[in-house]
């Protein structure tokens, strides 16, 4: 049994899947066959089985922004010290952290700073300390006999109100209702997911006979990349902020990198790039390209090929590629000039070798295939790979069952090849 199992019928081009994940996983098939479809289903139900509280900060959020509002509101027109310094730390904390413990300590502290801010008598800020007493009153204090026009008083009890909600979002998290997760994949992809089952060691953790989700151990961490083209942009400026994969990549990106990734496979990453990548922290977290003879730049000017390996070096450098990792691509082949096309290849069998990472990859080139396939060979890692067909479905057009052919890509090559069928028949061979 593999530890990973998607069972898939009639969800959007896909009209059957049965495809199971134990190392490297390649699907193949035509533009518009659903390979996309199902590596972004998957990559959202892995993030959510994982990241639990992610699903449940989001039911938080509309209750939670009055919070936030009133420690951004006790920072304005009070000049610079050390309180306001911390009060803004404080609320910056709580809004960046996915964790509702480091949330709810982060929220706690800064009202607590807050409070101490409003006990201040000083006859000048005094219309400033009402205004954040009447905003906690109106946005934050439900019950008419909590809010006190004391200033202590009111601050005690927002942060009553405060731990009362984290309280209750640890009780919805602790219970993991899969009816959470079900609603928050359906949101991210755009489709029902009534014919869609997944496995993790035979227990579903998506799928009709799920109530609570189980807490999973093959893969703990997921990242999908649809394009090199997204490293090295600001993702900060709201441009992409509709492309939640698209930020959860960014934000992997810019981790600090650990003293105890693969060496050997960074060095061959830089041998290929004649150079390395880092986040340069000076120019606010701008990644840059530092070619071998001094060459600085900005990656997002960088060739799209060193896009994307310095991708796969970054995510090998700061610990997101491990055992326990699944890497999703889609079509790494494009941009890349043949020869890099094999070097990627075989630095993925590489990073399966040697780390452990698992693969989740749709491929239209000939030459990746062919390239994992004969090198994971030569690795002896031939038994963690499998390649999946996309084939059309004969009683209905535009949809596609997907055939396991194990490690035989000839059938991969047979569908690829139309293209030269195309070229005999306008060329006139």
């Amino acid at each position: 049994m593999s530890p990973i199992q998607l069972s898939i019928k009639d969800y959007k081009a896909v009209k059957s899947a049965e495809i199971d994940l134990n190392g490297i996983t390649v699907i193949a098939g035509i533009n518009g066959s659903g390979k996309s479809s199902i590596s972004r289903l998957l990559y959202y139900a892995l993030k959510y089985a994982n990241n639990f509280d992610i699903i449940v900060n989001k039911l938080f959020e509309n209750e939670l922004m009055p919070i936030d509002m009133l420690l951004q509101t006790s920072t304005i027109g009070f000049g610079k010290s050390e309180l306001i310094n911390e009060i803004r730390s404080y609320q910056r904390m709580a809004s960046n952290s996915s964790d509702n413990e480091t949330k709810k300590i982060a929220y706690t502290k800064g009202l607590q700073l807050v409070k101490e801010l409003l006990l201040q008598s000083d006859s000048r800020k005094d219309s400033m300390l009402t205004r954040i007493t009447s905003i906690i009153e109106d946005n934050i204090l439900k019950d008419k006999r909590e809010k006190q026009r004391d200033r202590s008083d009111a601050i005690d009890a927002v942060i009553k109100e405060v731990n009362g909600l984290f309280e209750k979002a640890q009780n919805i998290s602790s219970s993991r209702n899969y009816s959470l997760l079900r609603s928050s994949l359906i949101d991210a992809i755009n489709d029902d997911i009534k014919n869609v089952n997944i496995y993790e060691y035979g227990v579903p953790f998506v799928g009709k006979e799920v109530k609570n989700v189980p807490i999973l151990n093959y893969i703990k961490q997921v990242a999908y990349i649809d394009t090199p083209m997204i490293v090295g942009m600001d993702l900060l400026n709201g441009r992409f902020q509709s492309i939640e994969y698209w930020e959860d990549l960014n934000t992997l990106l810019k981790r600090p990198s650990k003293k105890t990734y693969s060496h050997t496979i960074n060095k061959y990453i830089k041998t290929l790039l004649n150079g390395g990548t880092y986040y340069d922290d000076v120019s606010y977290g701008v990644m840059k390209y530092r070619r071998d003879d001094g060459l600085l730049i900005d990656l997002v000017d960088s060739a799209t090929g060193i896009k994307s390996l310095s991708l796969l070096q970054t995510l090998l450098r700061n610990g997101a590629i491990s055992d326990h990792s699944l890497l999703i691509i889609d079509e790494p082949e494009a941009h890349l000039h043949p020869q890099w096309i094999v070097e990627y290849a075989r630095i993925i069998v590489m990073m399966h070798q040697k780390i452990g990472a698992k693969f989740f990859i749709a491929s239209h080139s000939t030459d990746f295939v062919s390239a994992v396939k004969y090198i994971a060979e030569k690795q002896k890692v031939q038994k963690s790979l499998s390649f999946y067909l996309a084939e059309e479905d004969k009683r209905k057009r535009y949809s596609y069952n997907y055939r396991s052919i194990g490690t035989d890509i000839e059938p991969i090559f047979e569908s690829f090849n139309k293209s030269l069928d195309k070229i005999s028949e306008y060329g006139g061979w």
